[in-house]
């Protein structure tokens, strides 16, 4: 998961709206939405192959997690753990303060650097996973319109993070069937931002300059990696209202609603 779109508060109906892009490697395989087995009820959108993991996911209660990576030098070795357990994990605490004691008990170093953000209707927080600090740094999500890139939140050196926030405050209040169709057109957002607005990238940097205007469209699309799906969430206490799945890019229209999922058996 590369960028999570949050409306906290903001909506007259869904006191948490999320519209979130994966983007990945295309040769990295994926498996489709599914309901993991146990108590509570999961639904995740898909689940790495290769690792087991996943990128986000939400419970029939209505505890949302979903991360995404924070870019690291080329220096850095390959951590001997997945991040995508740590959503699954989450996921299993069944809520914000389950989801808490587990994330004291995660090591940082073992991780490659990661942002997640987990809970509900009710609360929601953001933690940092960095190598150099021996426990996640946590905050509260304020209410707003707010965005999860490959970065802090609401980045400000990162142009997709204030087109996605404009692009959404035109239409956040809008009535639910309305706002999902412009929330879908937000997620295929082709647009790149000129040179100049692009910050500096470190020395160290693990992509060219060209290569990182291209990944700051919300739907990117390179040659070897780029949006392969999207997720569309509503959420009130202790329910999740909406739930639409895009197993391809936005921008091929192919959300499918997936709140069946959910329901009880």
């Amino acid at each position: 998961m590369c960028t999570i779109l949050i409306l906290r508060h903001v909506h007259p109906e869904w006191p948490l709206i999320l519209a979130t892009n994966r983007d990945e490697l295309y040769a990295r395989p994926t498996s489709g939405p599914q309901v993991l087995p146990g108590t509570p009820r999961i639904v995740v959108p898909g689940r790495d192959s290769v690792h087991g993991g996943t990128w986000m996911g939400v419970t029939d209660t209505g505890l949302f997690v979903g991360l995404t990576n924070q870019p690291r030098a080329l220096t850095e070795g390959v951590a001997p753990r997945s991040r995508g357990e740590v959503v699954l994990e989450a996921l299993r605490a069944g809520n914000l303060e389950a989801v808490e004691r587990y994330l004291d008990t995660l090591d940082p170093a073992l991780f490659s650097p990661f942002n997640l953000l987990y809970g509900d209707a009710s609360r929601l927080r953001v933690a940092y996973a960095r190598p150099a600090t021996p426990r996640l740094i946590r905050e509260d999500v304020p209410s707003g319109i707010h965005v999860l890139p490959n970065n802090v939140l609401d980045a400000p050196s990162l142009p997709k993070v204030e087109r996605a926030r404009m692009l959404a405050a035109e239409h956040a209040r809008r009535p639910w069937p309305e706002l999902a169709g412009r929330l879908q057109e937000l997620l295929a957002d082709h647009h790149l931002p000129p040179e100049e607005q692009l910050p500096e990238p470190p020395p160290d940097a693990p992509v060219s300059r060209e290569l990182a205007r291209q990944l700051q469209a919300l739907c990117i699309h390179t040659p070897a990696y780029g949006t392969r799906s999207s997720a569309l969430l509503a959420l009130a206490p202790g329910r999740v209202g909406h739930f639409l799945v895009s197993e391809i890019p936005p921008c091929r229209h192919a959300f499918q609603d997936r709140w069946s999922l959910l329901a009880p058996l």
